[in-house]
């Protein structure tokens, strides 16, 4: 397969073939869920990662108006009478959101032996909203599903990123994969909420207030342990800081159940980290690319992940070095910067309400590398 796929040298002449992708599931709590597929533009997402680097944004370049869909129980049977088999998922990200996982999706995705769903519809669909599924009916589903959206006619390797409030629901994933391994990735209190609150903490869009009228219980808990109600008039700064906290408790929960197949990384030690020691390390893939592959990742780090436009040609083909070509970066860490805008209630919900989670998680990163906490990997380049 690989080679009758790609033999080495990232150039104009590979093509990745459109096929059938689910894009949609429905009436998952119903018997045999519906599944909407779409031949979706993969050749052109390994070459511009940065353009459309969310699965809605690749639904969208691929004018999906024209599908086909069919139940789940017989599209899953004809991938599995086919002679190519799906892929197995070679390995999950989850994170607490605006941390860099849509970095790590846009590096992988680079690579175009990779075939990465970067918060695609359907798995969340069947993880957060089927509620009465009982735990056999939900992993079937999953492994189902997934077969499906590893059907692929060229691609190696299968990765997921998920949306963020997946993380809570880890251990569903982890049931029906447990051979999958996963990361975590996370990032100082005040950095990470001031990318939430990158336009003003009255400003709309703030992920981590989303179910700030409606809290889940965890959340509540984190804010006021001896009165629940008390949490949907908690002030943003404070419900923002809980309910990142409420995501990097269930991950270090999870991270313990899990054992080696999970691993917790820092935003500081992106992006060296996940080409020198996730994907080689972590996921167990040293021997699965070559040099010009593992650039070429470093090399779409150096693009705004969510840039929404198309790359520079230098990066386009493989080629960009430490530098657009406008000889100045377009993707870089901005920490210095969020933490001199950070207002005092920004800070002190940061250090009350995350910071002693953020600790355990810098110590759950070196408890499962040995001591290594990665950061050493941050700019080192392919030698």
């Amino acid at each position: 397969r690989p080679v009758a796929f790609y033999s080495g040298g990232l150039n104009e002449s590979l093509v990745v073939p459109p096929f059938w992708i689910p894009m949609e599931i429905a009436h998952v709590e119903h018997g045999d869920p519906r599944v909407t597929l779409c031949k979706l533009d993969v050749d052109g997402y390994w070459r511009n990662p940065t353009r459309t680097p969310m699965f809605r944004d690749l639904v969208s370049a691929s004018r999906c108006s024209r599908g086909k869909s069919g139940s789940l129980s017989s599209l899953y049977e004809e991938a599995m009478s086919r002679e190519r088999k799906p892929l197995s998922p070679s390995g999950f990200v989850f994170h607490e959101s605006r941390v860099g996982s849509t970095l790590i999706a846009n590096m992988l995705a680079s690579v175009p032996t990779n075939l990465v769903y970067s918060e695609s519809a359907p798995p969340p669909a069947v993880i957060n909203h089927c509620r009465s599924c009982t735990t056999e009916q939900r992993t079937t589903v999953l492994r189902q599903l997934f077969a499906l959206m590893g059907a692929s006619p060229v691609h190696e390797r299968l990765f997921f990123k998920f949306q963020s409030i997946t993380v809570p629901n880890i251990a569903i994933l982890s049931a029906a994969f447990p051979e999958t391994p996963w990361i975590f990735v996370y990032r100082d209190p005040v950095q990470v909420m001031m990318s939430h609150f990158k336009h003003g903490v009255g400003g709309h869009g703030a992920p981590c207030l989303r179910e700030h009228k409606r809290p889940r219980a965890a959340t509540a808990r984190i804010l006021d342990p001896t009165d629940a109600s008390k949490a949907s008039s908690a002030s943003a700064e404070r419900y923002c800081a809980a309910h990142l906290a409420m995501l990097c408790e269930h991950a270090l929960e999870n991270d313990k159940a899990a054992g080696a197949k999970a691993l917790m990384v820092n935003y500081d030690s992106l992006p060296g980290s996940l080409v020198h020691y996730v994907v080689p390390h972590h996921f167990g893939l040293a021997d699965a690319y070559d040099d010009d592959m593992r650039r070429r990742m470093l090399d779409v780090a150096n693009v705004y992940s969510k840039r929404r436009k198309t790359l520079p040609a230098d990066a386009a083909s493989g080629d960009a070095g430490q530098k657009s070509s406008s000889s100045k970066p377009l993707w870089g860490g901005d920490s210095e910067e969020k933490e001199n805008a950070a207002s005092p209630k920004v800070k002190k919900a940061a250090e009350e309400l995350m910071r002693p989670r953020f600790e355990k998680l810098l110590r759950a990163t070196t408890e499962k590398t040995g001591g290594d906490d990665l950061l050493a990997y941050k700019h080192r380049p392919i030698e």
